[in-house]
């Protein structure tokens, strides 16, 4: 137990520093990597370590402290855990924890001073003591200050509000356009409408990036909209989500191309009516960034780097802001271009507008300069924060690594001490049971080696006969092993030569139709699905069908299948598909004399079957579980089969016949389960029909040869690696 105990705290211990060096580089791994160490400390070292000293203690003090002791680590490590995962408790355990540890290593030197020798106090409890107020700090260190985010939350509101009326404002400049007729200026009508597509594409791209952000990290079973102003603190203060999401999802990139394709398309605007170049916003610089170490960030590392929610979702509203300060001063540029007598209308209608618009915009620029002086001031201090917390961090990893190697010191030491005194007392031991009886063991050892010698040789004669017998009855076992399967062999060779000479000659598909693709593969050498046609009085009947089983089992059911159509339809001479079916299910039965008794075997086959005259393009159709799809001019549809086998079942209806009027080009396909049941894919699931639909919808304008290479490339891709799970044989005819 002591060494699965050391085992598991060294190992705990290093997935705690791997886990604070992942988290100061932002590392995708720094949660899992901690969530392990809680679990593996808290579940497995903790618990092996309290079991382990409680035996070795008898007072009620002493057993006190143990228990304190584990139930203080518990708290505080399960906190941190909480705290890192953002679930909820985590502020309560580690507020217990704060005065709870203090005590703990309060009681430690109380326990030391009383001189309670029994317990095997060691360096490893003053370190645990240490390392779990090193993760309160941690914790308490490693987040933004509630200060930063409260101004990130007035800055959005405010954002929000100037947001709002700017756009209503450009909407009655464009509302006026749209009502005031300047037939001269068409080009710049033309630019205004541009100009309108530009601005709102771009705001529909932040709302969207802002709702998708949200929804990664907010999720409310209401319906309720997410809210700063009534968000946790907490939350806000959280920098891993905008990491995931711009940086590591792409989506910052995508901003930052969609802003570069903004802002192309105003420069194309201003040089096309010859503009003045206009200052659209310094925080639409998108090229790269240095700090004062020299390091060198692109625009989305600038913007979403350790960045907490609230500043991000700030960041989105102010560039809406900027947009549609773009757009207002490319308005009154191109305003200024048109016509006064083909504007004079226009500005009539604005003028009781315009005036408290013009001062709104005004007040609303002047806010908006002491908003970025705010934020930037907010940044400064985001970046000291930042600062401190890498420093932190970088400390809290050394002071990590240290107490990994003091305690794999400690541990070593003591181990290798241990095993030096064992091998000391075993050799000391071995020295004295050596001279006291060496003279004799020498005496006794020559007879022993020469009983032993001479059992030895009788025992390898003994052995080297044996394994001449085991060897002759093996071979001889190989031998007749070999013989038998080269006789099931020739006879599965030969049933499969019946098979396939049973299998009607595509000829007669060949001389009735403009194309046919005939899909047969066997899940073994011989297969329990069969197709099969004949001629009858001018029409041809033509079956798919899907015996019981697969291999040698199935080729029997083929075999009497495709005997007893032949019988049914060119001796009697039925040709309705659902009378064909209802006599096939009779001579079943009667072949395999089933009563429907519990015990008995439900063999027999499913099977779609059709009647095609083609002078009169007309077509019956009745199905046993198989369905027969009809595609005509792009359109796929299904008839469906009768749900009821061809054998015994305990409802036996007569089958349905359903009449079919084809037309000139159209499709019919049936098939077996075995294709769409295939199992493939990376999650090993079925093929299933509906993409077996979508296969054949897709290529139907493809040659019946070229369908047929497809279908088969189709389920090989999807099968992969995995076995073929049944038969399959899939039939397609053109009219």
């Amino acid at each position: 137990m002591k060494k699965a105990e050391r085992i598991l705290g060294i190992v705990a211990l290093s997935l705690f520093v791997l886990g604070i060096i992942s988290k100061s580089m932002h590392w995708p791994s720094s949660g899992i990597l901690l969530g392990l160490f809680v679990l593996c400390f808290n579940f497995g070292y903790l618990p092996l370590q309290l079991i382990r000293e409680r035996r070795q203690v008898s007072s009620l003090l002493d057993r006190s402290y143990l228990i304190f002791r584990f139930i203080t680590l518990f708290i505080v490590l399960l906190g941190f855990m909480f705290k890192i995962q953002h679930w909820p408790g985590a502020g309560i355990m580690l507020f217990l924890g704060t005065y709870m540890i203090p005590l703990l290593i309060a009681f430690y030197f109380y326990m030391r001073i009383k001189g309670r020798s029994l317990i095997p106090f060691q360096l490893s409890d003053l370190i645990l003591a240490v390392l779990a107020y090193s993760i309160h700090l941690f914790i308490s260190w490693s987040s933004v200050s509630p200060q930063v985010v409260n101004g990130y939350v007035v800055l959005d509101e405010q954002y929000s509000k100037l947001n709002a009326g700017l756009m209503t404002a450009n909407q009655l400049i464009y509302s006026s356009f749209d009502s005031t007729a300047i037939a001269s200026n068409e080009e710049i009508l033309e630019s205004i409408r541009e100009l309108r597509v530009l601005s709102a594409e771009m705001q529909r791209m932040t709302d969207t990036l802002k709702a998708e952000f949200i929804s990664h990290f907010y999720t409310d079973p209401t319906g309720k909209d997410f809210d700063m102003s009534t968000a946790s603190s907490s939350l806000l203060a959280s920098t891993s989500e905008s990491f995931y999401f711009f940086l590591e999802g792409g989506r910052g990139a995508e901003l930052k191309a969609d802003l570069e394709d903004y802002m192309e398309g105003i420069q194309k605007i201003q040089q096309r009516h010859q503009l003045p170049a206009m200052l659209i916003s310094s925080g639409f610089d998108l090229d790269d960034v240095s700090d004062r170490w020299g390091n060198t960030y692109t625009w989305e590392q600038h913007m979403f780097n350790r960045t907490p929610i609230a500043s991000v979702i700030t960041t989105l509203s102010w560039i809406d802001q900027v947009v549609l300060l773009t757009e207002r001063g490319v308005q009154n540029q191109l305003t200024n271009q048109l016509d006064q007598t083909e504007t004079l209308g226009m500005l009539q209608e604005l003028a009781n507008n315009e005036s408290q618009l013009a001062i709104d915009l005004k007040e609303n620029e002047i806010l908006r300069i002491s908003q970025q002086k705010e934020l930037q001031r907010i940044q400064l201090e985001k970046s000291v924060s930042e600062l401190n917390q890498r420093n932190t961090l970088t400390a809290l990893a050394f002071a990590g690594i240290v107490f990994v190697l003091i305690l794999l010191s400690i541990s070593t030491r003591a181990y290798l001490l241990k095993q030096k005194a064992n091998k000391k007392l075993a050799l000391q031991k071995d020295e004295i049971s050596a001279k006291n009886s060496e003279l004799s063991i020498r005496n006794e050892e020559i007879l022993a080696q020469r009983d032993e010698i001479e059992a030895q040789r009788d025992e390898l004669e003994a052995q080297r006969d044996e394994l001449e017998a085991q060897r002759n009855l093996v071979q001889n076992h190989k031998d007749q092993i070999e013989k038998t399967h080269n006789e099931i062999s020739s006879s599965i060779d030969y049933a499969m030569r019946l098979q396939d000479a049973m299998l009607p000659s595509p000829a007669l598909l060949e001389k009735h139709f403009s194309g046919h693709l005939i899909f047969f593969r066997p899940k073994q050498k011989v297969s329990g699905d069969f197709y099969w046609w004949t001629s009858y009085e001018g029409s041809l009947v033509i079956a798919v069908a899907d015996c019981t089983g697969h291999g040698v089992p199935g080729a029997f059911m083929s075999l009497l299948g495709a005997s007893l159509l032949k019988e049914i339809v060119n001796r009697e001479g039925i040709t309705t598909p659902g009378r064909i079916l209802d006599r096939l299910r009779e001579e079943v039965i009667a072949a395999l004399d089933q009563k429907g008794s519990m015990n008995e075997q439900k063999d027999g086959m499913d099977m779609s079957l059709v009647c095609i005259d083609p002078e009169n393009l007309a077509c019956r159709f009745a199905g046993a579980y198989n369905p027969l799809y009809l595609l005509r001019r792009g359109q796929l549809s299904s008839y469906r089969a009768d749900l009821m086998p061809i054998s015994y079942y305990e409802e036996m209806r007569p089958f349905k016949t359903t009449e079919i009027q084809l037309e000139a080009g159209d499709q019919l396909y049936m098939f077996s389960d075995g294709y769409v049941d295939q199992f493939g894919g990376e999650q090993r699931k079925k093929f299933k029909s509906r993409k077996f639909r979508q296969v054949i919808t897709e290529y139907a304008d493809l040659s019946m040869p070229r369908q047929q290479q497809v279908l088969s490339d189709t389920i090989r891709e999807w099968q992969g690696n995995h076995e073929q799970t049944d038969d399959m044989v899939i039939l397609g005819i053109r009219i």
